[in-house]
């Protein structure tokens, strides 16, 4: 049997939808889709600076939907902040931090770096704005 979402998913789909996104639209899946990008940045991210951009932008969407009045009303929210909160933590000791001075200070996850990446991103970083990051030929773990 198929459960129906509860309101506040409902909301939270509904909210990112209208932002444009419509994979991953749930709060649990862009959660899970931050988290497994922090992960994969934890070991050295080895996509190109196209999925970078891409999957970062899912903590975006996040600020986004912790920023939305409409969704605030629903207790689920805290929950969220505080594993968003988690997941954070262990994403700005990754950053080389104001890489990219003109995006504002509060969208910290876009305005730094990885420190540790595969050939091509750290090529690409490299070609396109001149940053040197710690190329990595294997898993950190």
């Amino acid at each position: 049997m198929i459960t129906p979402p509860s309101p506040f998913d409902a909301a939270f789909t509904a909210f990112v939808r209208g932002r444009g996104l419509w994979r991953d639209d749930t709060a649990g899946a862009v959660l899970e889709r931050w988290s497994s990008f922090v992960a994969e940045c934890e070991q050295g991210y080895r996509g190109d600076e196209f999925a970078y951009a891409n999957e970062v932008m899912s903590r975006t969407t996040l600020e986004a939907a912790m920023r939305e009045p409409s969704l605030a009303r629903f207790p689920e929210m805290g929950v969220l902040r505080r594993r968003v909160a988690d997941v954070d933590a262990r994403f700005k000791p990754l950053l080389v931090e104001h890489a990219f001075r003109g995006i504002d200070v509060d969208e910290w996850w876009l305005r730094g770096i990885v420190r540790y990446a595969g050939h091509r991103l750290a090529r690409e970083w490299k070609q396109s704005f001149g940053f040197d990051v710690e190329v990595v030929r294997h898993s950190r773990a």
